[in-house]
């Protein structure tokens, strides 16, 4: 100890500074990283978006390799409609924790809005894999070969979400669309049957059960579907229109005029030319 005193002031004799540094510079840095990240989360928790991605970029100078400074600078990119800015901090943080499912699964989302519909395959089965408890994963990777016409994939893959979430209703609908994709109306409507008994209340499983019965020729048990549908607040003129001609093709006459003047109201500012089509097939109707 002697020894170490006469040192330390051999050393301040020597003009050497008055205080000891303690620890590394990298620990310096790493608290500093850390407290602009902490920063950056207060922010936006707060909804100070452009503060917390100023405190978050701080972090992530501070430590290039901050993982999750480069993810939550990611979201805020994303939150601010800058998908390029998004996307780069993704692929940071999903490189820097390669076993971080949401870092994959984020990189994939923003392909999607990007349409880049290739790319986002890999990161999207890679997050399916690494976390396949969260659906959205799954609905994700679903949805990217909908895009690329692959149906067959699509089904497999809402298929395999669906055995770890049965009662999933977003992967349920989706697997129905692309069934009826693929013509197999038979197995859309078994599969949406079975979710409606369940969930009544779902206007998207009442529309699309209506859809895969009018697609199997099945208008008459079609009509309640598509009503129930409009009645829980299906919006767009597309239901409208699908009611009147399942009333049309099962003879109920008057039922199908009435709902296509209600499709006319609905479409006529958008479509001029659809609402016309609309009349003439009402005094097509009225002539009979």
């Amino acid at each position: 100890m002697k020894a170490l005193r006469t040192l330390l002031l051999a050393s301040l004799l020597a003009g050497a500074p008055a205080a000891l540094v303690l620890g590394t510079p990298q620990a310096v840095s790493a608290d500093e990283a850390d407290d602009h990240y902490r920063r950056a989360l207060a922010h936006k928790r707060a909804g100070r978006n452009e503060e917390a991605l100023a405190e978050a970029r701080a972090a992530i100078r501070a430590r290039p390799r901050h993982a999750a400074a480069h993810f939550t600078a990611g979201s805020l990119w994303r939150q601010m409609g800058n998908l390029e800015g998004a996307l780069a901090c993704f692929r940071q943080s999903a490189r820097l924790q390669p076993n971080h499912a949401p870092s994959h699964g984020m990189v994939g989302a923003v392909l999607i809005r990007l349409n880049r519909y290739e790319e986002a395959i890999e990161p999207l089965r890679r997050a399916a894999e690494l976390e396949p408890e969260d659906p959205n994963h799954w609905a994700n990777l679903g949805a990217v070969y909908r895009r690329l016409q692959r149906n067959e994939e699509a089904i497999e893959t809402y298929e395999a979400g669906l055995r770890r979430h049965p009662d999933d209703m977003g992967l349920l609908n989706n697997l129905a669309v692309a069934l009826r994709r693929e013509r197999r109306n038979e197995e859309a409507v078994a599969l949406l049957e079975e979710a409606v008994a369940s969930h009544a209340d779902s206007e998207e499983l009442q529309f699309n059960l209506a859809v895969a019965l009018r697609a199997s020729e099945r208008c008459d048990e079609a009509i309640p579907h598509y009503t129930r549908a409009i009645e829980l607040g299906r919006q767009g003129p597309g239901a409208l229109f699908d009611l009147a001609i399942c009333y049309e093709q099962v003879g109920q006459t008057e039922l199908a005029i009435e709902t296509y003047e209600r499709y006319i109201t609905v479409v006529q500012s958008r479509d001029a030319a659809a609402a016309q089509r609309a009349r003439d097939t009402i005094e097509r109707l009225r002539r009979r």
